[in-house]
């Protein structure tokens, strides 16, 4: 499950396409509008362990996530306003999952407008399936708010957004309702505070808290089990060019490393516990990635 899983039908997301097309209209001319364009992103992972929203999936084994998202310019207006549309699909391989080593696929869809003054609004649909048991997790609305703070702080910001995510069918924990989760995160680039800007590798510090709304951890055991807190992350992260080693016509290639520190809430380490990743409160996972755009 994708880390931002990163679980509105193409008629919901067509609609908020309108809306923000009558919106920004006044400001825009045909001189405005941005030439036709498709990036390609994909990432592949090996995780040590595989947790969404504090339930844990997989802690033992090979675990690789690659993903694959397509994004399309849509228009862009002189005031520095952009639309854009993507669509995509991310991936779980785990060779310890029995019966089936394909343990997760999400498709995923939505449109992303970046504002004047740096910050975005992200509306997305996500269908969270299961091949290893040929059935889905669940279907979530997600709405993400991301604040552009890179001048403040000595130019290292926060970079601080949340997110709200809606369970429309199915849902992710170990309950029978449908869910409502908030999240809210941070990830300060503290490359030039640590002074390694001169060697071509950033680090940043992602912190993310996870809460239930309403339903949204739930064990399965019965009773008033839905815990508002869910879980916290604090990481360490580094990421590195590979411009200098992949020749210029293979893309724009980046590396990255990654540990982290996850502590569970009471209910969510009771629904790890039953998808069979153990019962401890706390624990600390590695990252490595390599993603490429074109």
């Amino acid at each position: 499950m994708p880390s931002t899983r990163f679980r509105l039908p193409l008629a919901y997301t067509s609609a908020l396409a309108a809306m923000l097309c009558v919106s920004l209209s006044p400001h825009m001319s045909h001189a405005d509008e941005a030439d036709a364009g498709v990036a390609v992103d994909i990432n592949i992972d090996v995780v040590t362990e595989n947790w969404f929203r504090g339930m844990g999936q997989e802690n033992e084994g090979l675990i690789v996530q690659p993903s694959v998202t397509l994004t399309f310019d849509l228009f862009e207006t002189n005031d520095g306003s952009a639309v854009t549309a993507y669509v995509g699909d991310w991936n779980s391989y785990q060779d310890a999952t029995a019966g089936n080593e394909w343990y997760e696929t999400d498709i995923f869809g939505g449109i992303n407008v970046a504002l004047p003054n740096g910050d975005s609004i992200d509306l997305s649909y996500i269908y969270l399936y299961n091949p290893a048991g040929n059935g889905i997790f669940s279907e979530e609305i997600n709405l993400i708010y991301a604040i552009d703070d890179s001048e403040r702080f000595g130019g290292m910001g926060l970079n601080p957004y949340v997110l709200l995510a809606v369970e429309v069918d199915g849902g992710s924990d170990a309950g029978a309702d449908e869910g409502t989760y908030l999240e809210f995160g941070i990830e300060p680039d503290v490359t030039e505070l640590l002074g390694t800007e001169n060697t071509g590798i950033s680090v940043s510090l992602p912190v993310t808290v996870g809460l239930s709304l309403d339903s949204y951890y739930e064990d399965g055991l019965g009773g008033d089990d839905d815990d508002t807190f869910g879980f916290l992350d604090v990481g360490l992260v580094a990421s590195i060019s590979l411009a200098a080693i992949v020749p210029e016509g293979f893309g724009s290639w980046d590396a990255s490393f990654g540990v982290h520190f996850l502590y569970l809430g009471d209910t969510a380490q009771n629904i790890s516990a039953a998808f069979g990743t153990g019962n401890d409160d706390n624990t600390v996972y590695a990252t490595f990635g390599l993603s490429t755009s074109f």
